[in-house]
């Protein structure tokens, strides 16, 4: 009798930017797992019933991408206490006809930073940006002990954001103005610095978000931009003599976590990673 593959998937709209399904199938052949891993390019009126459709067939689980981290959730039996914290979902696994909401942003930033001997806990850290990225990372570093410094060109979100953490965690971070000028008084005393901000990704490589006068040797400079792997913010840090890291540790490292989810395996890091470059080269 003919059994199909138990199928894993990325869903999101428009769909065909993400270099998901290669990294997981390079995953499944090097360990020998007879799975299949695809994108779903859906509708929003039609998200419901594509959830529904994979509760009910052979799917073991899902990614879910722009835009629908935070809409997917109405569609789920149950989320889980990290997803709930940021109201964002980015990992479902199904079983038994039920839907269960995880996310993997945070973890995978903390993971990508650990990966290169950069503890977060009791480091002091800049955050570039308040959207949804953000919000998953803010979170979760918050979490692990780290002392945060939150701005962005919203200056309001920053504070909803801010006031978000003290109600829910009941921990303060500050916040401050997205202006050289203001960004100047606080780096100076800055371990690491993270833009989650869509700044300098392709077609616009040639943006930074902040201005690269302001950095000094001593910080660590993260950007979660993995196209061009190489951002200008990254590619000036770097000349400065900081310590760098792009945005294809956190996107290996999120799928990676995902996989410990769906199936209690250990993945190959490095096999995801040199998966993914090759495919940005």
């Amino acid at each position: 009798m003919y059994m199909r593959k138990r199928m894993f998937g990325v869903v999101g709209h428009p769909i065909e930017h993400s270099l998901s399904p290669e990294m997981h199938n390079s995953v499944f052949r090097a360990m020998g797992l007879d799975y299949e891993y695809s994108a779903f390019d859906v509708y929003p009126e039609k998200l419901g019933a594509f959830i529904r459709r994979c509760a009910e067939e052979n799917f073991i689980g899902l990614n879910v991408t722009i835009p629908y981290k935070i809409s997917v959730i109405e569609y789920l039996d149950k989320i889980r206490k990290e997803a709930r914290l940021i109201n964002a979902v980015n990992t479902i696994k199904f079983g038994h006809r039920t839907a269960v909401g995880f996310n993997t942003d945070g973890i995978g930033c903390v993971e990508a930073l650990r990966d290169v001997g950069e503890d977060v806990r009791g480091r002091k850290i800049l955050i570039l940006g308040s959207g949804g990225a953000a919000r998953a990372i803010t979170f979760q570093l918050v979490l692990e002990g780290s002392q945060l410094i939150i701005t962005n060109r919203t200056y309001e979100r920053a504070l909803e954001l801010k006031k978000e953490i003290k109600e829910k965690l009941n921990k303060n971070v500050e916040v401050t103005k997205f202006s050289n000028d203001e960004i100047k008084n606080y780096i100076e005393n800055v371990d690491i610095l993270i833009n989650t901000t869509p700044v300098g990704m392709f077609p616009k490589t040639r943006s930074t978000p902040i201005s690269p006068d302001l950095l000094n040797k001593d910080i660590v400079v993260m950007d979660i931009v993995y196209n061009p792997v190489e951002t200008k913010l990254i590619r000036e840090a770097k000349k400065v003599g900081c310590k760098t890291i792009d945005g294809v540790g956190m996107f290996v490292h999120q799928g990676a976590e995902s996989l410990r989810i769906w199936l209690d395996i250990e993945p190959p890091i490095d096999l995801m990673r040199k998966t993914v470059l090759n495919k940005l080269k």
